[in-house]
């Protein structure tokens, strides 16, 4: 993934993606997947930008070749930040996390309320009648001053 700076033209942006696919290419790398998810404004400023052009591509290349590759996509004018990953290692830890948050989440203890305190919860009710308690409050000689 790739961001492109805001102060790059929307008419080169194209041309932007098409080196940056050259240089997958020309250094043995297939691009498997390419995708250009758009302008989106930035968490913070990143070289003066506020909005910046996402584009994501999934290649697969020599490993030898990868720091070329990444030199290449550094070295790039327009590109403010950028991140290769392993997709592999990636998809790998995804599950090792997966796996953990369940073991987790088992150990967590439940909090059950017993269905009998429920039903006791719900139909307690009261039973005052009103308009006696309001004649009583009335009458008492505590409350007028």
């Amino acid at each position: 993934m790739y961001i492109v700076g805001s102060e790059t033209s929307d008419d080169e942006i194209p041309k932007v993606a098409e080196e940056i696919k050259k240089f997958i290419t020309d250094s043995g790398g297939m691009i498997e997947k390419y995708e250009e998810p758009g302008k989106k404004k930035l968490a913070y400023p990143i070289k003066k930008s506020r909005i910046g052009y996402y584009v994501v591509v999934n290649f697969s290349a020599p490993p030898e070749k990868i720091s070329e590759i990444e030199h290449r996509i550094r070295t790039t004018q327009n590109i403010i930040r950028y991140l290769i990953l392993n997709m592999d290692e990636a998809l790998t830890q995804m599950e090792k996390d997966r796996a953990e948050q369940a073991k987790l989440k088992a150990m967590r203890p439940r909090e059950e309320i017993p269905a009998e305190k429920e039903k006791v919860k719900r139909e307690k009710k009261f039973d005052i009648d009103l308009d006696a308690e309001i004649e009583k409050a009335l009458e008492s000689n505590e409350n007028i001053k």
